[in-house]
């Protein structure tokens, strides 16, 4: 969806009236995505999220920001969507809205160097993002907080996906079994958060391996990968579309 800006009345100011003058025209890009792979199912009152296209100011500003602990895509991300608080997003919803994001701002052709892992040739690709997101969305019967079950000591825990705002609690090994306990919200049906911290604990490793799988839970949402071919050695190979600093950028 595109919407036409307005422009209403003069500012007083020549300058500002010859800048508004220019853009009265300009088209501003914008979508609605509903088909999240999460389907909104976990996000009161969703009726969609509206995506607009970065700005230069939108760009200077994230890259420039004084606030270096907040999540640089989190930032990118509050300057582009409405629909849904960024700080609730699921990380599958994320990403998805991440390269939609960038495929509104910069186009769908992406072109990028990757390594070639037989012959370390430094080679040149381009892809259609849409074509590669190969996204998996939540059954309809998915709950959240949803049951997994713990085979050593044969109970039923529950556990529920983490948000946006709660991503530096599993951001290494270390913050992971330090905070697991924030995403377990029962264990055989008992939902003290002091008795959960305390049977963590004394948890087989089995266990908690298996509440660290339930949490993630990386079945659900995009994996973007293509079919790489090494022009030099004829080298195959499914790899991982390059998220780094050249994503944002024209191709």
């Amino acid at each position: 969806m595109s919407e036409n800006k307005q422009i209403v009345g003069g500012s007083g100011d020549p300058r500002e009236d010859a800048i508004n003058a220019l853009f009265a025209g300009s088209v501003e890009d914008s979508m609605t995505i509903t088909d999240l792979p999460s389907k909104g199912k976990f996000y009161d009152g969703f009726n969609g999220v509206e995506i607009k296209a970065l700005t230069f100011l939108d760009e200077q500003t994230i890259l420039t920001a004084k606030d270096n602990n907040k999540d640089i895509v989190a930032k990118l991300l509050e300057k582009c969507i409405e629909g849904v608080d960024v700080g609730d997003l699921l990380s599958m919803d994320k990403l998805y809205l991440l390269m939609k994001v960038r495929e509104l701002s910069y186009g769908k052709d992406y072109s990028f160097n990757i390594i070639c892992p037989n012959c370390n040739a430094d080679i040149k690709s381009s892809l259609v993002l849409s074509e590669h997101l190969n996204m998996n969305p939540v059954p309809d019967d998915m709950e959240d907080p949803r049951e997994v079950q713990l085979p050593r000591l044969k109970v039923t825990a529950k556990v529920r996906f983490p948000r946006g705002r709660e991503e530096s609690f599993l951001s290494s090994s270390e913050e992971v079994y330090k905070n697991l306990y924030r995403f377990v919200v029962s264990i055989n049906d008992n939902s003290d958060p002091v008795f959960i911290s305390k049977a963590l604990k004394r948890m087989h490793i089995q266990d908690i391996k298996t509440l660290i799988a339930g949490v993630n839970e990386t079945e659900y949402g995009v994996d973007p990968k293509f079919l790489f071919e090494c022009p030099e050695c004829r080298h195959t190979d499914t790899m991982a579309i390059p998220m780094d600093v050249g994503f944002f950028s024209v191709s």
